[in-house]
């Protein structure tokens, strides 16, 4: 069940780097770097924001993987 937890985190963090890495992209893209700076700014900040917001999940799927089994 551990890992099956740890699959379903990894999953959920990577998908939240890409989507973050989507809206860098489309914020440093043709059609809103000419729309100015308040237009570009939200989808810009909000991709790095996705992106350090998956890091702590991605230690904790670490720990979960690395640690040991309880003991009863």
């Amino acid at each position: 069940m551990r890992y099956l937890w740890t699959l379903i985190g990894l999953l959920y963090a990577l998908l939240n780097i890409y989507v973050g890495y989507l809206f860098v992209t489309a914020a440093m893209g043709h059609g809103l770097s000419q729309k100015g700076l308040l237009l570009q700014a939200p989808p810009f900040l909000g991709g790095i924001g996705l992106a350090v917001l998956a890091l702590p999940l991605l230690w904790n799927v670490f720990r979960l993987v690395t640690s040991r089994p309880p003991s009863y």
